[in-house]
Formats: C-alpha cells, structure tokens, sequence
C-alpha cells in the first residue's frame, strides 16, 4: 500500500483516527506533540487504557447496531450470555469493528446463547481475502482458548489439522 493508504497502528493494534492525529489524543491519553509533530511514548498503562476503551466502544456499537436487538429476537439480552462468550464477542467487534460486528454477525450469538461451543467456533470465523485461511482460524483457536473454553471442539469446528492451527503445547500430544 502507498503509504497515504496505510493504516497508523499505535498501542495494541488501535488505529489512529483523522480526529486522534489532529487532537494528539487518544482517548484522552496525548500520543503526539502538536508543536513538533512527534510522537510522544506510550507507557504500558498508557497502551492497556486505550485498549479497553477500544473494547468498550467496539462491543457498545455491536450491541448499538444490532446485537442487543437479535439477542432479544432469540429471547435472551447481552447480560444473560455467559462472560465466556461475551469476552470472545468483544474480541470479535474490536478486531471487525464494532458497527460491522453488529450488523453482520447473527448466528454466533445464538451459539452463545445456547453454549454450543462448536457452532460459535464455526461461526467466529471469517475470510481472509474470501479463504478461510491458518492465520484467521488460529485467532479463532486462541480466542476460546484463552476464554477457557474446550479447545478440542473449536480445534475439530475449525478443522485445525486442515489448516495446521496454533494449539496450546498441552493438547499437542492429543491432537495428532
């Protein structure tokens, strides 16, 4: 991509706004000295605050934009979902967007609510240039993982041994 064309990363995986680059902040937090134009440090703390906010704003324009109105349509709201899945849902509205998170994820809410952890593995994944591909099916893979959730169903779901997934070292031995 020309460089005119290329996202401005910052933080954990933020991508800087026209409104962020003009103001110097994000979140409130200053990233930028508007005198020089340099970029100022961000600490740890700095980086793990703009990260939940992201987070909360993602998942709030998922809900805002649809998610809260399908979550009633199949009798349930966003506060009865298990915090497992809620958890993987944030994920899924940052890394898509929150707006297109809400607007074209449907089924995987109702695995969430039925705590079908196979459907909801199938349904987390998405495309990469119109390929299921490795590296899309290991966010997956990683993500109910670290929520806590079986690994060896969302490894079946997302056929790993296909795709030669990312799996904890653990499960390696079992899934060969």
């Amino acid at each position: 991509k020309a460089d005119a064309n290329k996202s401005r990363d910052i933080g954990y995986g933020h991508k800087i706004t026209t409104t962020e680059n003009t103001s110097g902040k994000i979140h409130g937090i200053p990233f930028k000295d508007l005198k020089t134009g340099n970029f100022i440090s961000l600490t740890n703390k700095d980086k793990v605050a703009i990260y939940k906010a992201d987070m909360e704003m993602h998942t709030k324009a998922a809900r805002n934009n649809g998610w809260d109105t399908k979550l009633a349509n199949i009798g349930t709201s966003w506060d009865k979902l298990d915090n497992k899945y809620t958890r993987v849902l944030s994920s899924l509205a940052y890394n898509v967007g929150g707006d297109k998170a809400g607007d074209e994820w449907t089924a995987v809410l109702k695995a969430a609510k039925d705590k079908d952890i196979t459907a909801f593995a199938k349904q987390l994944r998405r495309e990469d240039n119109g390929k299921y591909t490795a590296g899309m099916d290991n966010r997956v893979a990683k993500e109910l993982y670290y929520a806590k959730m079986s690994y060896i169903l969302a490894y079946e779901a997302i056929d790993c041994k296909k795709y030669k997934c990312w799996y904890p070292i653990a499960f390696y031995t079992t899934l060969q």
